[in-house]
């Protein structure tokens, strides 16, 4: 049996004129708990990520999202340095969902719109023809990356996020992404 290139273990290297995009490993959980651990209001938005962030709590974190159709990446600069994630996967009613974090130090610069860029574009070329991402309310940062990489708010969603306090409100954003012509 073909298993689906969009189930298929992650091996991708991405690059944009900044970044290299590599799929993350276990071991990059000493990498979140550098740049979350002490950035609650980062982890507040990130519905899944456990709060306090220690290193084998990232690595879990890490492992749910690196198996089969777990396309997330490691975002670095061209010096190495680990700046933060991006990338989809986890289908939730048959659509991958999009999510990334970037590091206190490396927002504002760019850096997410041009990692989600890169994602979209890897999500395409394995045919994924539609992707939604959630934010929480006062969010707007992740809001305008969304609608730069060309999400469109489709109004509220009730999500039970036990380490976000229980049911929450958030924001549902899809994409549709056109088929690749050749």
């Amino acid at each position: 049996m073909r298993v689906p290139l969009l189930y298929a273990t992650n091996t991708a290297l991405l690059s944009t004129p900044r970044l290299t995009l590599r799929p993350l490993v276990p071991d990059d959980g000493h990498h979140f708990a550098e740049l979350l651990g002490a950035d609650p209001g980062a982890i507040a938005m990130l519905s899944h990520m456990p709060d306090p962030l220690t290193v084998p709590a990232a690595r879990e974190w890490i492992e749910l999202r690196t198996g089969p159709g777990g396309h997330v990446f490691a975002l670095r600069l061209p010096d190495g340095t680990f700046i933060g994630t991006s990338g989809f996967g986890g289908p939730r009613d048959g659509v991958p969902g999009f999510g990334y974090w970037i590091g206190m130090p490396f927002r504002g610069l760019g850096y997410a719109t041009e990692a989600g860029t890169a994602c979209v574009a890897h999500a395409r070329r394995l045919g994924v023809r539609r992707m939604v991402a959630e934010t929480f309310p006062g969010n707007a940062a992740s809001v305008r990356v969304l609608e730069k990489l060309g999400f469109r708010a489709e109004g509220p969603v009730d999500r039970n996020y036990p380490l976000r306090g229980g049911w929450r409100k958030l924001t549902l954003h899809t994409l549709d992404i056109p088929e690749l012509i050749v």
